[in-house]
């Protein structure tokens, strides 16, 4: 279930929806209007990243203090 960026054309909201149904109506939660364009949106995908305070893999060498 996909989370959805949209802007309406009517009142230039810019909302998120979670859209259940690929078939499913979509409307502006500020006036209602189903006049929308689908915003290109970046996908919310873990980054791999470390799990340090700073992100980084464990430095040891005095280059990040929070990692030491």
């Amino acid at each position: 279930m996909p989370i959805y960026e949209y802007q309406c054309q009517s009142c230039n909201n810019q909302f998120e929806l979670l859209v259940m149904q690929r078939d499913e109506t979509v409307h502006c939660p500020a006036c209602d209007s189903n006049n929308l364009k689908k915003l290109v949106s970046a996908h919310a995908v873990g980054s791999g990243m470390p799990d340090t305070p700073c992100g980084a893999p464990p430095c040891g060498a005095g280059a990040c203090p929070s990692c030491e």
